[in-house]
């Protein structure tokens, strides 16, 4: 609100300077492991301008993060400065400048008929090009953005059990949490685990505290992921409390009667409220980072679960950095394309034309540098200083392969619709994405799927599913090459099994676009419902069913190195919202289509288009309502119900009975 007083800084360094606090909380035991992609950081010496009129005296009061002065054109600097100002009524340019290295340089101002907002003030970091200041929620002068901080809650063990000349603390379920013991009064030692084995394992678990007491009290200062805690100490304490972190309550709702489904969409949605922090992060014990890749998929998943859009642009600005654009996002080629692709996303979801047009500069940025990165063809290939990730699997990614090709080419379309949000003319990205698909096509499609790749001019040969999969996704494959595709790679048990729940939730995303809702489910039941027989109360980084004991939480050579909550272990709230309730935005509103030959009866609600949607099955009748959006229902062939099309309006409840079937009998 114009009329609002807020705290005020630079576009983006808010984001910058949380990440920076954010990404260096990473610790293996007393190690601290920080990103190895570079980091920016906020400007930091910052000009705040404001041009304005005051109609008669104001006493403005001026508040500032760092060291700072005042300039006010014909009075000049602000000297003996008593925390405001004194203005009589006129014409006014008023210049706060600020330094602050280790924080975020930020102002409020507030009087009577000046106050600080993204309306009234611009800023520049000094080099001559003004933007409007950038603010949120922070609206009191004593709640200054560089103490953000997540909200947390206490919270108790479940049971303890004396082991090992310690005490093991079961809490349940994975969290993250400070903990505190009272009453000590000798160094306490604390190994978590996320899983019980991890905890009792003093010289592997990969994360420890050794936890002095002051005043009776030891407490850790940096958070851990764990669900257990096993502690030692020579001496006797109090009692020990969890200090957690509590997550946001979740927007979406579903209720059915399968229990094995009902649990593996609760725990999905645990699983991605965990990793829902000031940033999307990968998983919460390890790395504790935000990937673009990973924000990719968990963004859908958030725009069902939570629609926290606040989380996403906050991950999104932090990912881009800051020029100069030298390297990819992350450091990696296939997430730089990603980024791309979740501001495509983010918009089909939200219609936010601001944002984009916020991110667009950046991302032509990005799409240069891409090209920068491409050999004559147009194809993105190896470099030794780029890491073509893909997935975790054994393949060789040297040279060109045929997803980064693809994926490419779905970046380029999506920057063309991007320009488009944004009045721009992007006809030559969409040229270039269909020239490159061409190509992709004549260099890698052989005997009815896509090869993996070619190194020095020399194709591999290997067969991997991940271009043959994006290719259907992205909508470039045509009807005799989904054929294909679908026969010679998505129902070919000898192309090489995604194991990666990461991978898992494209595949899966392919499967749906053939109709293949049944096999979907039963990938869910055996994948996801795997991890529940293991125990897991949250997913995981990947998951082999063949792994039994211990080994199931090694990777990485290490022999806890796996994460048992990642964000990317939730996309079944995703797929069963997306594709199985069947809600998807549309321009306007909202298009559902229920798979009720595959679902069994149920409840449903999310958060969609501006608005909320609510869907019921009981077997027998259908029951729809929306409120703040409008939308379509449809009715598929083979549902149960007449097939076709209804508008549905915001605030008017519908009601749908199944087709009654009539029975011929003959004479």
């Amino acid at each position: 609100m114009k009329n609002k007083a807020t705290w005020i800084w630079y576009p983006g360094d808010f984001e910058i300077s949380l990440f920076n606090r954010c990404m260096a909380r990473r610790y293996e035991r007393n190690v601290q492991i920080t990103p190895f992609w570079r980091m920016d950081s906020h400007f930091v010496t910052v000009k705040f301008y404001a041009n304005f009129v005051l109609g008669k005296e104001d006493r403005i009061y001026i508040k500032a993060d760092g060291t700072f002065n005042i300039f006010i054109d014909k009075i000049g600097y602000i000297r003996d400065f008593k925390g405001y100002v004194d203005l009589g009524a006129g014409e006014y340019e008023m210049q706060i400048l600020v330094n602050n290295v280790a924080a975020l340089p930020c102002i409020y101002v507030e009087g009577e008929q000046l106050k600080s907002n993204k309306e009234s003030f611009r800023v520049t970091c000094q080099d001559n090009v003004f933007y409007p200041a950038a603010s949120w929620i922070f609206d009191s002068p004593d709640d200054s953005p560089n103490a953000y901080r997540l909200p947390v809650k206490e919270t108790a063990y479940l049971k303890k059990e004396v082991k090992g000349g310690g005490i093991l603390y079961d809490f349940g379920r994975e969290m993250t949490a400070c903990v505190r013991f009272d009453g000590a009064q000798a160094p306490v030692y604390c190994y978590y685990g996320e899983s019980r084995e991890e905890a009792l394992d003093k010289e592997h678990s990969e994360q420890t505290d050794v936890v002095v007491p002051e005043k009776g009290i030891a407490a850790t200062e940096c958070t851990k992921a764990f669900r257990y805690l096993f502690a030692l100490s020579e001496r006797p304490y109090q009692e020990l409390v969890a200090i957690e972190e509590a997550p946001d309550e979740p927007k979406c709702s579903f209720k059915c009667e399968d229990k094995k489904l009902q649990e593996i969409f609760d725990v999905s949605l645990y699983t991605f409220g965990l990793c829902k922090k000031e940033f999307i992060l990968d998983g919460v014990k390890r790395d504790r980072w935000t990937w673009s890749g990973d924000v990719y998929q968990s963004a859908l998943v958030n725009y069902y679960s939570h629609f926290d859009t606040e989380v996403v642009k906050r991950s999104l600005r932090a990912l881009k950095g800051k020029d100069p654009i030298n390297a990819h996002i992350n450091h990696i080629t296939d997430y730089t394309l990603y980024w791309i692709l979740s501001l495509c996303d983010y918009y089909r979801y939200t219609a936010d034309k601001e944002f984009i047009g916020e991110m667009l500069p950046w991302a032509e940025k990005y799409m240069n540098f891409l090209a920068g990165r491409a050999d004559e063809d147009g194809f993105l290939y190896y470099h030794a200083d780029d890491w073509m990730f893909i997935d975790w699997a054994p393949m060789d990614n040297r040279g060109i392969t045929s997803f980064e090709q693809v994926l490419y080419a779905a970046a380029l379309k999506g920057y063309a619709e991007l320009c488009k949000v944004c009045g721009k003319d992007g006809r030559a990205y969409f040229e270039a994405s269909e020239a490159l698909w061409k190509k992709t096509v004549e260099r890698f499609w052989r005997e009815g799927r896509f090869l993996h790749g070619e190194i020095d001019g020399v194709q591999t040969g290997k067969v991997t599913r991940y271009a043959n999969l994006f290719a259907v996704l992205y909508g470039f494959a045509d009807k005799k090459m989904r054929e294909d595709i679908l026969r010679n790679v998505l129902l070919n048990p000898d192309v090489q099994a995604i194991t990666t729940p990461y991978m898992k939730f494209y595949e899966l995303k392919t499967m749906a676009e053939y109709g293949l809702y049944g096999e979907v489910m039963q990938s869910l039941r055996s994948y996801w419902g795997g991890m529940l027989v293991c125990g897991a109360t949250t997913f995981w980084e990947a998951f082999d069913p063949a792994e039994t004991g211990a080994e199931k939480y090694a990777m990485y050579g290490r022999r806890y190195g796996k994460s048992l909550c990642h964000a990317w272990g939730a996309s079944p709230v995703y797929l069963l919202a997306a594709y199985v309730v069947g809600v998807m935005p549309k321009e306007g509103g909202f298009v559902c289509r229920p798979k009720l030959s595959v679902l069994p009866p149920f409840e449903f609600s999310c958060p969609i288009a501006g608005g909320k949607i609510k869907i019921s099955y009981d077997g027998k009748k259908v029951l729809v309502e929306a409120d703040g959006c409008n939308g379509e229902l449809f009715f598929e062939k083979g549902s149960g119900f007449e097939e076709g099309s209804i508008e549905i309006e915001s605030g008017k409840k519908y009601s749908f009975e199944r087709v009654k079937v009539k029975v011929c009998r003959s004479v």
